[in-house]
């Protein structure tokens, strides 16, 4: 990885994991609902107009289409939904460490419901682990999920599972160029979300001042549009498994994007959940070792030699 990668990886995160506390500044003053609608908005225009100039149209064959509807709904409207509703709950570094749970739930549903990868010893303690981590960062018992922040929690843990399908769904089914299935997917996503947020978005109690508009179109244009492109880029230029490396790091840059700007802190305890969470992530990922070949025995030449 040369350092033109690994700066474009550092970015991807920042990037990324600014989305959590541009979430919490925008949801002080505008429903959920109507967030993720102009969310969705402003990043399928980004994503449409990048198609455009790269020569690619969107997709529209039905079975794509359809495939493309799932992805949408399990992967943007469901999971954003859940994030922003659960941070007016809970810190945007709770949500921001919560995220990394994601892998472990498309482990999970990629060996259990799609069948595309095959369960080991390695993986089944990783996720314990990292599940252990989660109790840990979250000191969630059964007595407190009925307040406000029980709440949150279980929230940012369906917008992990919702991730998970999305993820696993997409190895299984989904086909073509990257930039245009994402184009595609948000501009469904949009749409099927436009209405439902002009019902019950409460869009006429916006309270939208400078600071949060600025956010909102900044969650719109970068974490939303932009990203997948660069995502994209690092994949074609370092392959996924390095790109994925982002999973490590966004946690972290989302935790230091709330200590900035909103003075938010974990604790101690915080920090042993995320330092376990990323040890099950790290232990899940492993690759067994494969055992090194017997050597073989030289046949002998007609000569002896």
């Amino acid at each position: 990885m040369r350092a033109s990668h690994l700066t474009n990886l550092l970015l991807l995160s920042a990037i990324w994991g600014s989305s959590y506390v541009l979430i919490k500044v925008v949801v002080a003053g505008v429903n959920p609902l109507t967030l993720v609608a102009g969310r969705l908005a402003l990043g399928a225009a980004f994503l449409v107009i990048a198609a455009r100039l790269s020569g690619l149209r969107l997709q529209r064959r039905p079975a794509e289409l359809g495939h493309l509807v799932v992805m949408a709904v399990t992967g943007n409207i469901l999971p954003f939904v859940l994030i922003a509703w659960a941070e007016e709950r809970v810190t945007s570094s709770l949500a921001a460490v919560l995220n990394a749970t994601t892998p472990f739930f498309t482990l999970l549903l990629a060996t259990l419901a799609f069948r595309t990868e095959r369960i080991t010893a390695a993986k089944l303690v990783g996720i314990v682990v990292g599940f252990t981590g989660v109790a840990l960062l979250t000191g969630i018992d059964p007595a407190t999920l009925g307040t406000a922040s029980g709440q949150g929690v279980l929230a940012l843990l369906a917008s992990s599972l919702c991730y998970g399908v999305a993820f696993a769904y997409a190895r299984r089914y989904v086909r073509g160029a990257p930039i245009a299935i994402a184009a595609t997917q948000l501009t469904i996503a949009a749409v099927l979300l436009a209405p439902i947020a002009l019902l019950f978005g409460d869009v006429g109690a916006t309270d939208l001042t400078l600071t949060r508009a600025v956010s909102w179109l900044a969650l719109g244009l970068l974490p939303t549009g932009a990203a997948y492109i660069l995502y994209y880029r690092l994949i074609a230029e370092v392959g996924a498994t390095r790109a994925s490396y982002t999973t490590y790091i966004i946690p972290v840059v989302g935790v230091a994007w709330g200590w900035l700007l909103l003075d938010e802190t974990l604790g101690w305890q915080g920090w042993l959940g995320v330092a376990v969470i990323f040890l099950g992530l790290a232990i899940a990922s492993s690759r067994p070792r494969t055992a090194p070949r017997p050597a073989t025995t030289p046949r002998p030449t007609e000569t002896g030699e």
